[in-house]
């Protein structure tokens, strides 16, 4: 097939979950950046944000879910897709094993939501309740960071490890 000449769509295959997992773990680093940055005490940031932490969160909140959703629907059926794709290959390699670390690591992001749900929504509501927007946020912030060091991480790492396994010469 010419085609293979310029790609082979085994090979992009095999890379989707690497390259969907490096996309989930780089926009959870950015989050927990530029919203941290918004609750520092230097140069008095988090006292001028509280008034702006509500609508920029829900704003903010609403547009990334999609994009992380997208991300980790990738990863888990880009891993899944690729143990019923030439098969023996993954067998060969002992690889497959990678392919379903990566899937289910991802899926495991979605198990933070009943964690990370109150302080969105706390976030969001801050200025209906009268709460303080940057206590929230401080605690969306921590579980974020749980889940980066576990899942999001994770699921990268074995995307790596599949990906090396199944194309290592």
């Amino acid at each position: 097939m010419a085609s293979r000449l310029f790609y082979d769509p085994i090979v992009l295959l095999r890379v989707a979950p690497l390259v969907s997992s490096t996309c989930t773990l780089l926009y959870a680093a950015d989050q927990d950046f530029f919203l941290g940055i918004l609750n520092q005490s230097e140069h008095d940031i988090r006292a001028k944000s509280r008034s702006l932490l509500p609508s920029y969160f829900a704003t903010f909140f609403r547009r990334g879910v999609v994009f992380v959703v997208g991300c980790l629907a990738a990863t888990t059926w880009s891993s899944v897709a690729n143990l019923y794709v030439r098969r023996q290959a993954l067998v060969a390699r002992q690889s497959g094993w990678w392919y379903v670390a990566s899937g289910a690591l991802s899926i495991g992001h979605l198990f933070f939501i009943p964690l990370i749900a109150p302080s969105v929504k706390a976030t969001i509501d801050a200025d209906k309740e009268g709460a303080d927007a940057n206590a929230s946020l401080d605690k969306w912030l921590q579980i974020n960071r749980i889940r980066i060091l576990t899942v999001d991480l994770g699921a990268w790492i074995a995307s790596v490890g599949a990906v090396v396994s199944t194309l290592a010469a």
